[in-house]
């Protein structure tokens, strides 16, 4: 167990340390790309398409959740679907029967991740447009900060902001509904089906033969 434990250090230092390197290469490269990209626009792009707040924004906040995404979250996938394709094989190679009756809840589980992620990235692709007009609002009132003092519109700039900021807080607020729901769903399912396995291993024990170890195998690895 301690050579397990020091070969277990050096593969989650690695798989942290090198995904992270390869998400921050990503992400400035990216940045370097899109920020090539919108200097080759014409200046009507900018009047019609979009704005210099939007721009900084989108390359703030979109790029963050690149990064996010392309970082260390591949390296956390590769580890969970190691584990899960380990993990079921060994389960069909200590008990296939009662393997095969916790796999119902695996259609109850996806579903509920699916459901939950729908949800979350739609609020979050409304979180980040909220936040890329708020900028533009913030960039165009500084830009121009002697006429909107003059014509006295420092309330009307705050009332703008101050909705965007909203929507993005109720969009953030959403975001944490359905990830909170899309949990506990999960986590109820995950002990249904502890449940359906101690009751049914308990009837595998009698009727086919089966040890304690077993069933309790089967439900660590499932």
């Amino acid at each position: 167990f301690v050579y397990l434990g020091l070969g277990t250090l050096v593969a989650a230092f690695l798989q942290v340390a090198c995904w992270m390197i390869t998400g921050e290469r990503q992400a400035a490269r990216i940045r370097s790309l899109y920020l090539k990209t919108i200097l080759r626009q014409d200046i009507g792009f900018f009047d019609a398409e979009t704005n210099t707040g939007e721009v900084i924004g989108r390359m703030s906040g979109d790029t963050v959740l690149i990064l996010d995404a392309m970082g260390e979250k591949v390296g956390k996938l590769i580890q969970l679907v190691s584990t899960f394709l380990g993990g079921y094989a060994l389960a069909f190679a200590k008990g296939w029967l009662l393997t095969l009756v916790m796999l119902t809840s695996i259609p109850l589980i996806a579903m509920a991740g699916a459901a939950m992620s729908i949800i979350f990235t739609k609020a979050s692709s409304q979180e980040q447009a909220a936040y890329a007009k708020a900028s533009t609002v913030v960039e165009q009132t500084f830009g121009s900060i002697r006429t909107v003092a003059s014509y006295t519109g420092e309330k009307q700039a705050t009332s703008s902001y101050k909705e965007l900021i909203n929507l993005a807080y109720k969009s953030s607020v959403k975001q944490g509904f359905s990830t909170g729901l899309g949990f506990g769903v999960m986590f109820l399912v995950f002990f249904c089906s502890y449940a359906l396995a101690i009751w049914f291993g308990g009837e595998m024990i009698l009727r086919k033969g089966y040890t304690g170890g077993a069933v309790i195998d089967v439900m660590i690895t499932v």
